[in-house]
């Protein structure tokens, strides 16, 4: 009988390790969960030299993951498909039953319209454009020529700028149009860069939020 009690106890106590150790790692996956929403996503966008370059990261350490133009790959053999033998092209697929879709009604489409204004209007308030660096060169064939491309491009800068400032935050570093009156060779490097930042636990809940709305209304019933 006590062999039997201390087997048990033995038994029990390596359960309840086991459980403690599922149990840590359960809270450590967690809270790496809450400060993975909690901390910003950022991405650094950068274009010059016509290169674009996206870096991408969270706490202010991004890693380049776009680049364009992408450097030329090495040509690989594409190996020759094997023919299909006759017998297992006679065979014939089994027809699946047609899935009876939802119907379309105007109470799915309010539901959609009303859930991706919420989902937009929750991503325009969670951006931050910051560290903007703007320098771009205004060039022409004659100092006329120059003057008019300067003005239309300040004139078309600026307005699409403001309108932007009303619906995301923008901060500037650097904003010049340098002309080069009266030459058409590039004096001046063009170069456009910023840094894209967004509280991904606002974005998450809207979401949520809209697919519950969707799940409740039946509009998954339409894409499902």
């Amino acid at each position: 009988m006590s062999v039997v009690l201390s087997i048990l106890g033995v038994v029990g106590g390596v359960l309840l390790f086991l459980l403690k150790c599922i149990g840590i790692l359960l809270l450590v996956v967690l809270v790496l969960a809450v400060l993975l929403m909690l901390c910003p996503f950022c991405a650094d966008v950068l274009w010059e030299n016509e290169t674009l370059t996206v870096k991408v990261g969270a706490l202010g350490i991004t890693f380049p993951v776009f680049l364009y133009p992408a450097p030329e790959k090495p040509k690989k053999e594409k190996k020759k498909k094997s023919k299909k033998k006759p017998e297992e092209e006679s065979k014939s697929k089994p027809e699946a039953t047609p899935r009876k879709k939802a119907k379309l009604t105007l109470n799915i489409v309010c539901t959609i319209l009303r859930g991706a204004g919420k989902l937009t209007k929750a991503v325009f308030g969670a951006l931050r454009i910051t560290k903007i660096n703007i320098c771009l060169g205004v060039r022409g064939e004659d100092p006329a020529d120059a003057a008019r491309s300067y003005g239309k491009l300040n004139a078309w800068l600026g307005g699409a700028l403001g309108l932007l400032d009303r619906f995301l935050y923008l901060d500037f570093e650097q904003l010049r149009l340098v002309p080069d009156l009266g030459s058409d060779q590039p004096t001046v490097e063009d170069r456009v860069s910023f840094r894209v930042t967004a509280q991904a636990y606002a974005i998450v809940f809207t979401a949520l939020r809209v697919l519950y709305e969707f799940w409740h209304e039946k509009v998954l019933d339409l894409f499902l």
